[in-house]
């Protein structure tokens, strides 16, 4: 069997709900991200055009905002998981609309280190956050951050991945083997394609205990 390489989202797949959005909801001075929102689910508008208006649009200091998300859990089971792979040599990679500062935040104040974080770029300037999109593809217009081409390097692998929003998408149908929920696990529904749906992370850390590939998606594809 092919060596895995696993592959998380952040928002909403490691964490419990969307932390980004309730940043932007939070710290957003006017009710202006709401309609490009609306504009990038309708695909009237980029992601990552999408992204870098309400990030630009946001007032907050530094300190305030890290201090808003100490409140913030990782899923207990991604530790588990980082410490199964860690011990078999396999890669773990979260892959994120989100930004890295945040994220590595977040994963440190949960006691997690060491874990490669690619998501998007978040400097600060008194109260004005200045976003950047290093990963950003236009071939890729649902995501600020083209997840797919990160799992690219990995086609001899066993690619796992889990995710929940329409910015994942591209990265699920790139994968081997897929966790889905919320507007994910709908997309692919719609396709159809095979995944394995989930609330929290223990299922993915029941399938990697069990042996990778002897259980079977719940949804099927359909030919």
């Amino acid at each position: 069997m092919r060596q895995p390489a696993l592959f998380f989202d952040f928002d909403n797949t490691l964490t419990d709900g969307d932390v980004l959005d309730q940043v932007i909801e939070r710290f957003s001075p006017n009710e202006a991200w709401r309609d490009w929102e609306n504009a990038w689910e309708a695909g009237r508008l980029s992601a990552r055009d999408c992204l870098r208006r309400q990030i630009e649009n946001l007032r907050v200091l530094r300190e305030t905002l890290f201090e808003y998300l100490l409140h913030v859990r990782v899923d207990p089971a991604f530790s588990d998981v980082v410490e199964w792979a860690r011990r078999r040599g396999v890669e773990v990679k979260i892959i994120s609309d989100s930004f890295e500062p945040l994220i590595l935040h977040i994963l440190r104040n949960n006691g997690i280190e060491g874990v490669p974080v690619l998501a998007n770029s978040l400097e600060f300037a008194g109260e004005r956050l200045i976003p950047a999109f290093p990963f950003a593809n236009p071939a890729y217009t649902r995501s600020a951050n083209a997840k797919a081409l990160h799992l690219a390097p990995y086609r001899n692998h066993t690619i796992i991945f889990a995710g929940d929003g329409l910015s994942d998408l591209d990265a699920a149908l790139a994968a081997d083997v897929v966790f889905a929920k919320s507007t994910l696990a709908r997309e692919l529904d719609a396709i159809p394609v095979a995944y394995h749906p989930f609330n929290t992370l223990a299922p993915v850390l029941a399938y990697l205990r069990t042996g990778l590939g002897q259980r079977r998606p719940a949804r099927l594809r359909v030919a």
